[in-house]
């Protein structure tokens, strides 16, 4: 049975990667958008949008992946070894 303090260090963990997932796609997008792609490249409106949302999902894949990397390794830290007899 898991103690409160580490029910809420699982909380502020997920907590923290929902907030990463959430916003680090989006601000990904329209600074690439706005301060890359028209503003240093000089793109139009449509090629900016594409490669600024290419941009945003590739950030989104490494969020996903460290979140799905985190819970994979804290489950097994969990568990206790097993005694071959």
């Amino acid at each position: 049975m898991e103690t409160n303090a580490q029910q809420f260090t699982t909380f502020k963990t997920i907590l923290a990667y929902s907030v990463f997932i959430l916003l680090a796609p989006i601000t990904s997008f329209f600074v690439s958008k706005y301060l890359f792609f028209e503003g240093i490249l000089g793109l139009n409106n449509l090629p900016s949008n594409v490669w600024s949302a290419v941009i945003s999902i590739v950030v989104l894949h490494i969020a996903l992946g460290m979140y799905i990397y985190r819970a994979y390794f804290e489950a097994d830290k969990g568990k206790p070894d097993e005694k071959i007899d």
